[in-house]
């Protein structure tokens, strides 16, 4: 018995191109999505996470401030006698710590936020585009940036600690920096 398929002019749109596509799963859709919305979100988020970590930074020099020499023991036993003996910091690791901050809350925190996020989610939107012009590169920026902001994290854990004369990197600090400042 075979069946009879009506097929209506309006049905042959749209409706049945997707019937043609699977869908996409979780890590398609939302790890490695090209869409511009899922992209400007992906931005927002890693951008809030990284600012939560420049904070924290920021704390850890205000506590040195109104503390002086008073010993954090749970973050020296994180970061070891190279750079907190005892738990109590080193002036070094004082000019790391607002190197870093600066790095990070201005390169990794309010512009990734302002340019990455707004401009991914909410430009293309205002001018009416579907979606953004080149969107695997779109995707392959986010990744890029994402992966820039770890190695930078990272360098709290290698040997000679981050960058420590500033995120401008201008003199007096520039020039008593180690070698370390290039990482």
């Amino acid at each position: 018995m075979s069946e009879v398929v009506n097929h209506h002019p309006a049905e042959s749109g749209a409706h049945a191109h997707d019937a043609h596509h699977e869908e996409l799963g979780f890590v398609r859709k939302y790890i490695f999505s090209t869409d511009h919305k899922t992209i400007g979100i992906q931005y927002a988020l890693t951008a809030l996470v990284f600012l939560f970590f420049g904070f924290s930074l920021i704390m850890l020099l205000r506590w040195q401030l109104a503390y002086p020499g008073r010993p954090i023991v749970w973050l020296g036993k994180i970061l070891g006698d190279n750079f907190m003996p005892g738990g109590v910091m080193l002036p070094e690791f004082y000019n790391m710590l607002g190197a870093m901050h600066g790095t990070i809350m201005v390169f990794l925190g309010i512009v990734p936020l302002a340019v990455g996020a707004f401009g991914n989610y909410v430009m293309p939107l205002q001018i009416g585009a579907p979606d953004m012009a080149f969107p695997k590169l779109n995707m392959m920026s986010y990744w890029v940036y994402f992966l820039g902001g770890v190695t930078m994290l990272y360098s709290f854990f290698v040997p000679g600690g981050p960058a420590q004369s500033g995120w401008t990197s201008y003199a007096p600090l520039s020039d008593i920096a180690s070698s370390v400042q290039t990482f």
